[in-house]
């Protein structure tokens, strides 16, 4: 399974995005959950969720260099991180109440196998927070451009898998809506991207005057924050969404 590590930089057009994911699974984490962040990359996300429970927290990463880095840059009571294949968990039937794995499952031919293991480790009554690429619109000359990825999904695709395992499944769509309310601040925030986007500019402006310019004339940063994102629940919308948010329960 390929990298496709999100870095520790704010500065960074997938941070809002991320960090909104984790905020929503926080609507499911309890006081005392025991919690398994797979493929949890530089931990941000892990640390997130080990400040709202007083359960164990462990993120796991495939590759030994990004939990060295997780154990340098987080340190809580609950938290803590292994090296881990997510597709042979070193964990007993039902040991956690909930399984994140964000932007995973499409790095490896081995998917099947990772899903039935979230299943498998998962309490009776838990829950497993999925989130992958929709293949239509990351991919939309039918072929799969990320050289990370060995596959990607459709929304039949997906939900075929995964109700093929978990009891109950919901697949949302992570939406970006900065730019859903039509007024003078989102135009103005349209036009300074759109224009600092043109190849040339894009590439020599430091990302301070960036984001200066957009602050000055739309109030907005120049990246999207996480408050840019919600999930939608109707297909019509899902389909169109870049990213898939999957709620899968163990019943």
């Amino acid at each position: 399974m390929s990298s496709e590590r999100q870095l520790l930089n704010k500065r960074d057009p997938w941070w809002g995005e991320h960090i909104h994911r984790y905020n929503e699974v926080l609507k499911y984490v309890r006081a005392n959950d025991v919690i398994l962040d797979i493929a949890c990359g530089t931990g941000f996300g892990s640390q997130i969720l080990a400040r709202h429970t007083k359960g164990a927290v462990t993120g796991g990463d495939i590759a030994e260099d990004a939990v060295k880095e997780c154990k340098r840059n987080w340190q809580q009571p609950n938290l803590d991180f292994k090296v881990l294949d997510g597709t042979q968990l070193p964990y007993s039937d039902e040991y956690f109440d909930i399984v994140v794995s964000f932007e995973t499952i499409e790095h490896t031919t081995l998917y099947w196998k990772m899903i039935k293991e979230f299943f498998r480790v998962l309490k009776q009554g838990g829950t497993a927070l999925i989130s992958t690429p929709n293949f239509p619109i990351n991919s939309p000359t039918g072929k799969v451009t990320n050289p990370y990825h060995t596959q990607e999904f459709d929304y039949n695709e997906l939900s075929q898998i995964l109700n093929s395992v978990f009891s109950s499944v919901k697949i949302e769509g992570q939406q970006f809506n900065r730019y859903n309310k039509k007024n003078f601040s989102t135009f103005m925030a349209r036009l300074n991207y759109a224009f600092f986007n043109i190849i040339g500019i894009r590439k020599f402006t430091p990302f301070k005057i960036k984001n200066y310019f957009s602050k000055l004339f739309s109030g907005y940063p120049f990246y999207p924050t996480p408050s840019d994102f919600v999930l939608v629940d109707e297909r019509e919308e899902i389909i169109k969404c870049k990213t898939f948010f999957c709620i899968c329960k163990k019943h």
